[in-house]
């Protein structure tokens, strides 16, 4: 679907979609010839929109020619549709329009429409092998519209599941390639401000990251070899959740966070991430994301009903923060609050559980399991007292579970020392 305004009136006009019904049978065989397979849409019409597209730089842009191009990226959705644009060379049409035009809104529409057209993998491959259509495309990359780069980008995840699917794919060689990519996906992730641009940077950063190569590399290490993305996910992170505004996590947020979490991971994977890690305050920055994250999960509006997705972000937070302690990154008063904060959402859940309306128990089951076992890691690696603190800052049933959690699991001594300094009611 487009992402541009549609005029008030949703009717499309009667020239794009010929309806039979309300033509006298003698003359249907007759429209029949100008209908594009199993749809109703007008052949005709949609080649005087692909004339009018080359008459732009003569005719110039206008309103109808941008209502009637929205109406034609709605329209590739259906497969016979771009089957018909495939059969009267479209890819041909977008490339002069993309090489001529400079209005932006016909850029970002012909994106589209091309990003539409590769949902099909017939057409993903065609594209693959148009070595200068990509060039052109690609080229664009350094275009300061922020919806004209949205349209790349969701084509470009497109192109990762056909390297996914084949790794000697002409899409593989045509992005490695690609200077434009290499350069200005870290410089998007750094500078912009667009909450949608950074969103699907990040998708697609996260899709490549997961992609392995029979090289042992992951897409994303070949695509852009030696480069930093520590500092632009942390500067994209905080444009897109500012600290200072608090809210209930909406669909799209959740993917969100998903994906930086995900794309997070996978770079933890390598070494020079730890090494930026722990340059200037990116060590801070970096903890306060799981922080936040976590905190907002105290709220069961945000936690329920929990999904895979957001069992995913509670788990991939609380990894992060055992692995730095792990490394040695941070000390266990640094982590108190966080501690604390898995504790409550521990207890959340296994009161949670007990609900019979719930409906995500194995979801649950397999969370609750991991955060336990991060709760007794955490005891593991800290001092009585450290485990003290944590265990003060919550309230008396949520001190119960805990010690309980840790029994038999780490020595009685220290079980012992931990409630004579608890204090005592």
């Amino acid at each position: 679907m487009s992402e541009i305004q549609e005029p008030e009136n949703d009717k499309v006009e009667p020239n794009v979609v010929l309806e039979a019904q309300e033509v006298e049978e003698n003359e249907i065989e007759k429209l029949k010839e100008d209908t594009i397979g199993d749809t109703l849409y007008s052949g005709k019409w949609i080649i005087s929109i692909l004339l009018s597209i080359s008459k732009v730089q003569e005719d110039g842009w206008n309103e109808k020619l941008q209502s009637d191009l929205c109406t034609l990226w709605d329209m590739t959705t259906e497969k016979d549709i771009v089957q018909f644009l495939v059969d009267v060379d479209f890819l041909k049409v977008a490339e002069f329009a993309l090489n001529s035009s400079e209005e932006p809104r016909l850029t970002e529409i012909i994106l589209g429409i091309i990003g539409n057209m590769t949902c099909e993998s017939s057409v993903l491959d065609l594209l693959g092998a148009k070595e200068e259509l990509l060039e052109t495309i690609l080229r664009h990359l350094s275009s300061e519209d922020s919806a004209t780069l949205v349209q790349i980008l969701r084509l470009l995840r497109s192109a990762l599941w056909n390297i996914q699917t084949n790794p000697e794919s002409k899409w593989r060689v045509n992005l490695r390639n690609s200077t434009f990519l290499r350069e200005v996906v870290p410089f998007i992730l750094k500078s912009s401000t667009n909450e949608e641009l950074l969103i699907a940077t990040t998708s697609f950063l996260r899709s490549a990251a997961e992609i392995d190569l029979p090289s042992g590399k992951t897409l994303l290490d070949e695509l852009f070899e030696s480069s930093s993305f520590l500092l632009g996910m942390l500067e994209s992170f905080e444009e897109v959740l500012p600290e200072d505004e608090a809210h209930l996590h909406s669909a799209s947020t959740l993917k969100y966070l998903e994906d930086w979490l995900e794309l997070f991971s996978n770079l933890r994977k390598g070494h020079q991430i730890h090494q930026e890690i722990l340059q200037e305050d990116n060590l801070t920055r970096t903890v306060e994301i799981p922080r936040r994250i976590l905190t907002s999960f105290i709220d069961p509006w945000n936690l329920y009903p929990l999904d895979e997705t957001k069992a995913s972000c509670v788990h991939r937070c609380a990894e992060m923060i055992l692995d730095f302690r792990w490394k040695g990154f941070l000390r266990a008063d640094s982590t108190v609050d966080i501690d604390a904060i898995v504790l409550k959402i521990i207890v959340s859940i296994n009161t949670a559980m007990k609900d019979e309306d719930e409906d995500s128990e194995e979801t649950m089951e397999e969370l609750l399991k991991y955060l336990e076992g991060y709760w007794v890691e955490v005891s593991k690696i800290s001092t009585t007292d450290e485990i003290i603190k944590i265990l003060k800052t919550n309230e008396k049933t949520v001190i119960d579970h805990a010690i309980n959690l840790l029994k038999s699991k780490i020595p009685s001594e220290k079980i012992n020392g931990i409630m004579d300094g608890l204090p005592k009611e």
